[in-house]
């Protein structure tokens, strides 16, 4: 019988802190009045005054903000370094805005993990289903939910699914020929929810889940963290991107590290199915 994610347990925390190597530290809290304290006599957003301050401290950000505004000769606005969450939110919202995106068709749709069902949903994104007799014979009763599929698999797994969405990208065949009838169902409802479902519901968003899912391969990275990482996999979570680009909401400290952590990669779109 195979292993099962598991959480991280007190001893590995106690690892952790006794800095052995194997074992991820854990992540440490990041001062917000600090940042914005520092953020307000610069160029740099409070995310990533914030961002720059957990990776590389306090010295790090002072020198990004006494770098010259404008590039090499001194010409035009110099890109900020890192890129914050908000913006890189921002950016690949534009960019797939711009992209557009054809009306789904509805009706069975293919994955690489297996075929699932494109149905017409409430709002702007379609309803994902797939089921046991003609597309998954032999997989377990299988929910909807983010919560139940990201827990059915395996962490090896779940960064196989944000790769198969990416254009070009070969597939690990080993990982994937370890994945039973029930995971495959797994992955296909990701794949599925992840380039029919969530970028209609707010371009860009396929980006985000792609980093969330990336995630999961950490072995010490909870599977309860997904949605806290990509926080439109809560009710509401569409609509909380938007408010957040309209300045009515802040990001989280875990939704904005998953956008700082997404590629940047311009050409980095979803695969349509």
């Amino acid at each position: 019988m195979r292993m099962r994610r598991q959480g991280r347990s007190q001893e590995s925390d106690a690892d952790a802190r006794d800095g052995h190597a194997h074992r991820p530290p854990l992540r440490p809290h990041e001062a917000d009045p600090q940042a914005a304290r520092l953020a307000a006599g610069g160029r740099m957003t409070p995310d990533a005054a914030r961002s720059l301050q957990g990776s590389a401290g306090n010295a790090a950000f002072v020198a990004v903000q006494r770098m010259p505004r404008g590039g090499d000769n001194g010409e035009g606005p110099a890109e900020e370094k890192p890129m914050d969450g908000l913006s890189r939110l921002r950016r690949a919202n534009a960019r797939a805005e711009k992209r557009g995106q054809a009306a789904p068709t509805l009706g069975q749709a293919d994955s690489p993990f297996g075929a699932y069902t494109v149905n017409k949903g409430r709002g702007a994104g379609p309803y994902i289903t797939s089921n046991v007799k003609h597309q998954h014979p032999g997989s377990e009763s299988l929910g909807t939910t983010y919560d139940e599929l990201v827990k059915a698999l395996d962490a090896e797994h779940l960064p196989l699914v944000a790769q198969a969405a990416r254009s070009g990208t070969e597939l690990d065949e080993e990982i994937l020929a370890s994945m039973d009838a029930t995971q495959r169902r797994a992955a296909t409802m990701l794949y599925g929810i992840m380039t029919q479902s969530e970028e209609r519901r707010f371009p860009g968003a396929g980006k985000a889940m792609r980093s969330a899912l990336t995630k999961q391969g950490d072995p010490y990275h909870e599977a309860d963290e997904f949605e806290q990482d990509f926080p439109m996999g809560k009710v509401g979570g569409a609509q909380y991107y938007r408010e957040v680009l309209a300045g009515k909401k802040q990001l989280s400290d875990k939704a904005r590290k998953n956008l700082e952590d997404m590629s940047s990669s311009s050409s980095d779109g979803e695969k349509s199915s």
